[in-house]
């Protein structure tokens, strides 16, 4: 590999607690030098964590470029509609272009949004059921394939 630098970054001056551990092989950069290019690469190594476990970006099954491209879109829309989510809503924050910090994770994101599509297929099986209609027809609606229903 050859020679290589360390920088060892503690949360703390006290040199305590949480810490980085960081290995480049740019033996010319000094240690702030390091920190702010890792600094620069935390948000895309944030997204692939979140794109692989949360949103399915490394369970494609495509054989196309074409179909790759069009799966990893979609996993970008999902994550920057998710981030949204993220971010608080008060405009006091953004009108002063003050740091926004996220108020929840990608991960309680998702697992909101599939509690609600949950509570609604279930309120929509429901609400055909009441309609008089059979449980095998509900079930034969709930998983059939590209059809469109209508909710009134």
């Amino acid at each position: 590999m050859g020679p290589v630098r360390i920088v060892i970054s503690f949360a703390n001056a006290e040199l305590t607690g949480t810490y980085a551990v960081l290995v480049t092989n740019r033996t010319d950069w000094t240690a702030t030098q390091i920190l702010r290019r890792y600094l620069q690469r935390w948000p895309i190594e944030t997204f692939y964590q979140d794109g692989k476990g949360h949103l399915g970006l490394a369970a494609y099954r495509m054989r196309t470029a074409e179909a790759m491209k069009k799966h990893w879109c979609l996993v970008f829309v999902a994550y920057s509609l998710a981030h949204l989510d993220c971010l608080p809503t008060d405009p006091i924050a953004r009108t002063r272009k003050l740091p926004v910090h996220p108020i929840k994770t990608i991960g309680e994101v998702c697992r909101e949004q599939a509690q609600a599509l949950i509570q609604a297929l279930i309120l929509f099986a429901h609400h055909l059921l009441q309609a008089g209609e059979s449980a095998q027809d509900v079930f034969a609606k709930l998983f059939a394939k590209e059809q469109v229903f209508a909710t009134s």
